[in-house]
């Protein structure tokens, strides 16, 4: 959306979750975080007018909180931002589900789009697939166009129900055929991605600016797909300090997420020779064995010589999770590591206490005093992804 050059440039706002370092990437306009003190004076903003006594809240509950919790609370602040800030367009990604998400305050969105279903935070939207699936499509809306891509024909068949119900028009969209772009964000699973980000803004573009030249709506659609960037999924980068140690990491926490994120490094793996590490977390609601195994089925030829654990902990205050206890987040790794070193037939493992112990850990181990060319492939955890980041290279 950031690439339609009209005479009144759109302003594009941005509600994503979870942060990686900051909160501050929660709310972007024009793909930019905004910055701390527009942040600051937001979240003030909101604060003061929920404990405000005047005017009272009117609340639907009367047992409701009046603090919205975290994720209600910052899609509430980024409603205010863009609409203080005056964007032309908001972009809300839901948070979890659909159904039930505080995302669905947006009563007449011009469209709606549902990515690829997997098996995800299965405590609020159930186990199966068709359960997931009648969640996600909670977003469809009355008459409201709504794009999807290819998923498991049980999810399918829920999300067109669901769309007949609300008598919204449903796509379903293919890939983009690969060579046709050159995609911004690199592995081939990114085309799916590609294909339902190209659906909505062509749809967006044909309700919202009609009669515009379709030449140049091809020609936004072609540079936006070609120059997105998406940090902590299939991000490569190498280590500031260390020239011979190159990180690769993506956020994939589900088997549907970890096949595509280990497709993508089996190809980057094919582009060199050195030794490979891995540094892997999981959170305790996810099936550790089962991404494990995922990872060793599709991850290519050649061992990593060492695996590395760790628990979601950094320096950074505002990145601990206070409803696990940190030993029982470490017994995890253990028990996570030890499975590895049976699956994988090498012992070669190493858990360390938190993500910047590790990060040093693999820096003092496989940095420039060591020549070798090495490469790490940090995934298992969008927190884990952030800490790294932020450790290794210091930004997103």
């Amino acid at each position: 959306m950031q690439q339609v050059d009209n005479p009144h440039k759109l302003k594009v706002g941005l509600f994503t979750s979870p942060h990686l370092i900051e909160a501050c990437e929660r709310i972007r306009i024009d793909g930019k975080p905004i910055s701390k003190q527009m942040f600051t004076k937001y979240f003030n903003d909101v604060y003061d007018r929920l404990t405000s006594a005047i005017p009272p809240l009117r609340k639907v509950d009367p047992d409701t909180r009046d603090i919205p919790v975290y994720f209600r609370f910052m899609n509430l602040m980024a409603v205010h931002v863009f609409l203080s800030e005056g964007v032309d367009v908001a972009i809300m990604e839901v948070g979890v589900g659909g159904q039930y998400d505080s995302t669905n305050a947006v009563r007449k969105p011009v469209v709606c789009g549902i990515a690829s279903l997997g098996i995800d935070h299965q405590a609020i939207l159930g186990s199966t697939i068709e359960s997931i699936a009648w969640h996600k499509a909670g977003i469809i809306k009355d008459n409201v166009p709504v794009f999807t891509v290819p998923q498991d024909d049980a999810a399918i068949g829920v999300i067109r129900s669901r769309a007949a119900e609300r008598n919204a028009p449903l796509t379903v969209t293919e890939p983009l055929p690969a060579g046709k772009y050159q995609l911004g964000i690199p592995g081939d699973h990114q085309r799916i991605n590609a294909a339902l980000a190209e659906a909505l803004c062509r749809e967006w573009i044909r309700i919202k600016m009609p009669g515009v030249d379709a030449t140049k709506a091809d020609s936004w659609v072609t540079d936006g797909i070609c120059q997105a960037s998406w940090p902590g999924r299939s991000q490569t980068f190498v280590s500031p300090r260390h020239q011979n140690l190159t990180w690769h990491v993506d956020g994939a926490h589900t088997v549907e997420s970890m096949t595509a994120c280990a497709k993508w490094f089996a190809g980057e793996r094919a582009t060199w020779s050195g030794q490979t590490v891995l540094l892997f977390n999981f959170t305790h609601e996810r099936s550790y064995k089962d991404l494990l195994q995922t990872l060793k089925k599709h991850a290519g030829k050649g061992n990593f010589v060492e695996a590395i654990f760790c628990p979601n902990i950094t320096n950074r205050a505002d990145s601990q999770n206070l409803t696990v206890h940190n030993d029982e987040k470490l017994a995890q790794q253990h028990e996570c590591a030890n499975a590895w070193a049976v699956m994988s037939g090498n012992p070669t493992t190493m858990v360390l206490p938190s993500i910047n112990a590790a990060v040093d850990y693999v820096e003092n181990k496989y940095g420039s005093s060591n020549d070798a060319e090495t490469h790490v492939l940090v995934t298992g955890s969008l927190h884990l992804v952030g800490g790294v980041l932020d450790s290794a290279k210091g930004s997103i």
